[in-house]
């Protein structure tokens, strides 16, 4: 949505009658048009607004038609919980800096008022006690920061943690463990401190005829591929309407590609730790948390930004400039053969690269949507930024985490993803099928023991519809078009390869494990409704169990030749490395969509030998060129 309709509507709904002036704004986003209307041509233009009242704890879901200037249905969600708005933590972590017995607590810690105190908001991970049922409750770690500039990661103060209503504002108790020395080194990583003296030849990207791309809007089109790029304050970054032009006809493969949900349990069992179980997306909302891209830096070559607008929990329209970052890259060969006559053909590939980069806290997670000249799509999540830290004594054994300095401890944790896959191949009559490698049997059909084939099952319901990983037979999962075939008589497909399975080590009957329950199958297959959108559910702070994808998967919907989506589970098991510390290099995560019998033949025939001017060799032997790069 733009910024003008955002702010319309903010008006529309604070105009209305069951609107009160202090209720706060969960979330106001685009209804996006259902695919009917797509296909008819008529898609309204409506949007959706959640708003949390305070005094009552009620939460409230308006949609409003923007072409009529309309609020066309107010509805009071039963039970809902907010997630943590930005304006009640800012506030309740000003209550907690005030509270004469939180400061007391530091000052029993060696810590003066002085002292220059990092706090941050946690929710209890589900595990509220019962003394507290029925408030919304953050909990406040906090860690020292030495100096102006320093890492407060390095710092953290154990035990000592406000609890805070955050409707309310009630500082409901000040929860007190064991007193651990601050651990006292630095963990500097700043340029201005470290001055780091490694000497890196630059390295320039250019294009001298320009990007290769073009954007009108929300509009993108690289080469053959046709998409558009949305945002919500929710999921962040969001790619639409996915299109491949095969041959002059224009196909479709993808409706919706979301990163849905984010979940990271932690590991440690000490008081203060256990409950630390966050949902990034539907807890914290990681579209808010975008970052404003530096080119150079974070992004690198001809680059087109698009901004990204939300309204806060006040109401107020705010813009992020640069949040999502687009461009294209060399990936190195896409394809080569030499001949035996010494012809050599040789294609250098390029992928379109969509992404945005997030900062929830101490951890940045940067997404990124790979486009493929052979039909390829792939997803990335590149995981950076520092550690979460507790304080230790420093002769005591880490056991539920890595000790990087002297008391210094960053606990185990898991990160799991769940990706969001509403496929459209050439129409939405889909099929999925999962695909295991296996031997036959020693005979007729494998007399040497060497021969496999492909054991192809149908997903035919959702009461089949929970998937597991099984490296042993290389298994994937196909989307089919049963309507449309290729030129060998077989339905048009595209196939998922998990590339980082994580499997959770949270027991299903641990809060965490309730809450989260798509975390317990890689890949979940669904009858596509536009409404279920989020496998945790769509309010999922505080939550009671079962919601989300085990809830919609027990209705048995039939997946035979329907619109389907896939779900995909994937991510880390982080056991932090010393090398993590003071920040941790890039780690990675993800899956791909790849064609399997969509095209007749390797689309990436078109692609032309690679021509450029700014290659140069050294130390080349008397068959070496060091002038020119043709590649033919």
């Amino acid at each position: 949505m733009s910024r003008v309709e955002l702010a319309r509507a903010v008006e529309i709904v604070r105009a209305h009658e069951e609107s009160l002036p202090s209720d706060l704004f969960v979330n106001v986003s685009l209804e996006e048009p259902r695919k009917e209307e797509l296909v008819a041509g008529v898609p309204g233009r409506c949007a959706r607004v959640t708003l949390w009242r305070q005094g009552s704890r009620e939460l409230f879901e308006a949609r409003l038609d923007l072409s009529q200037d309309a609020l066309v249905g107010w509805e009071l969600v039963p039970g809902a919980s907010a997630p943590m708005l930005v304006a009640q933590v800012d506030a309740a972590l000003e209550v907690a800096r005030s509270s004469s017995a939180f400061v007391e607590g530091l000052r029993e810690r060696g810590l003066s008022e002085s002292s220059e105190i990092h706090l941050e908001a946690w929710p209890f991970g589900g595990l509220l006690p019962d003394r507290f049922a029925g408030r919304r409750v953050v909990y406040t770690p906090c860690w020292e920061r030495k100096t102006p500039t320093g890492n407060p990661y390095a710092h953290p103060i154990h035990g000592l943690y406000a609890v805070i209503d955050l409707d309310t504002l009630e500082l409901l108790e000040i929860e007190e463990h064991d007193s651990i020395p601050v651990p006292q080194e630095p963990g500097d990583y700043r340029a201005d401190v470290l001055e780091p003296a490694r000497h890196v030849a630059p390295l320039e990207i250019t294009q001298p005829q320009g990007a290769g791309f073009t954007a009108e809007g929300h509009l993108l089109r690289w080469q053959n591929w046709h998409m558009r790029v949305g945002f919500c304050p929710r999921e962040g970054l969001l790619i639409h309407d996915v299109r491949y032009d095969d041959g002059g006809t224009e196909r479709t493969i993808a409706h919706r590609l979301s990163m849905a949900e984010l979940v990271i349990p932690y590991a440690d069992p000490s008081p203060g730790s256990y409950r630390k179980n966050a949902f990034d997306a539907g807890e914290i909302f990681m579209g808010i948390n975008t970052n404003s891209l530096t080119l150079g830096c974070d992004c690198l070559g001809e680059i087109h930004y698009i901004d990204a607008s939300y309204v806060d929990n006040l109401g107020e329209v705010r813009t992020i400039g640069n949040a999502i970052c687009i461009h294209e890259e060399d990936t190195g060969i896409l394809w080569k053969h030499t001949d035996t006559d010494g012809s050599v053909e040789v294609r250098r590939g390029r992928r379109f690269v969509v992404s945005s980069i997030y900062t929830i806290d101490n951890y940045e997670y940067a997404y990124y949507w790979y486009f493929y000249q052979d039909g390829g799509i792939e997803f990335e999540v590149k995981f950076t930024g520092i550690v979460l830290t507790l304080a230790d004594h420093a002769d005591q054994e880490a056991i539920f985490g890595t000790a990087i300095q002297p008391g210094l401890i960053a606990p185990h944790h898991q990160h799991v993803f769940c990706a969001r896959l509403d496929l459209d191949l050439d129409g939405t009559h889909n099929s999925v099928y999962e695909v295991d490698a296996v031997a036959p049997e020693r005979g007729p059909l494998n007399p040497y023991g060497g021969s496999f084939v492909e054991k192809v099952v149908q997903v035919r319901d959702e009461g089949e519809s929970r998937r597991y990983i099984n490296p042993a037979t290389a298994r994937t999962w196909k989307v089919v078009n049963p309507q449309k075939l290729n030129k060998m008589g077989q339905p048009v497909a595209y196939k998922l390869v998990p590339k980082s399975p994580v499997i959770p080590v949270a027991e299903p009957t641990s809060s965490i494990g309730k809450r989260a329950g798509f975390m317990y199958a890689d890949t979940w297959v669904t009858a596509t409704d536009s409404d279920e959108r989020y496998p945790a559910g769509d309010y999922p702070f505080q939550s009671g169990e079962g919601e989300g994808l085990p809830a919609w998967t027990a209705q048995g919907r039939s997946l035979d030749s329907t619109d389907v989506t896939l779900w995909h589970v994937f991510g880390i098991t982080h056991v932090p490395r010393l090398e993590d510390w003071p920040i941790m290099p890039v780690e990675r995560a993800g899956f791909q969509l790849t064609p399997f019998g969509f095209f007749d033949r390797n689309p990436s025939l078109d692609v032309p030998p690679a021509q450029t001017s700014h290659c140069a060799s050294s130390g080349a032997g008397e068959h070496g060129d060091a002038h020119s790069c043709a590649c033919s």
